[in-house]
């Protein structure tokens, strides 16, 4: 059987409610999604910013799991506003490498003010 162990790392932004920041389930983890802020809470000001948070975020994550973005195979994205799909795109392509992960993006109503962006992330071990 699977053993399942949370993942929780200081390096990242805390949970801002009942979840864990990881799930590790041996060859798999699961991240919840990150947000594009430090790990102190404040949101970067631009897209541009909250992007590479949010990337830093997975990084610490994954790291804490043991893993890392070179070994993330699917990610689901989340804009406040879709029509900022090709700067947040751009930003996206420079933090990870290829084979770029699977990847599924979609709009929503961030329920957090100033909220741009967050991802979430599975990845391999």
């Amino acid at each position: 059987m699977t053993r399942i162990s949370a993942i929780s790392t200081p390096d990242a932004t805390s949970p801002a409610a009942t979840y864990s920041q990881a799930i590790d389930l041996g060859d798999l983890v699961f991240t919840a999604g990150q947000v594009g802020a430090t790990p102190d809470g404040r949101l970067g000001g631009t897209l541009a910013e909250q992007v590479n948070l949010a990337v830093d975020n997975l990084e610490a994550v994954l790291a804490a799991a043991g893993t890392s973005l070179s070994n993330v195979v699917k990610t689901t994205c989340f804009l406040a506003d879709v029509a900022d799909f090709p700067e947040f795109d751009a930003v996206y392509r420079a933090r990870f490498g290829e084979p770029f992960p699977a990847r599924s993006t979609v709009g929503v109503a961030f329920g957090g003010e100033g909220l741009l962006v967050e991802i979430e992330a599975i990845a391999v071990k």
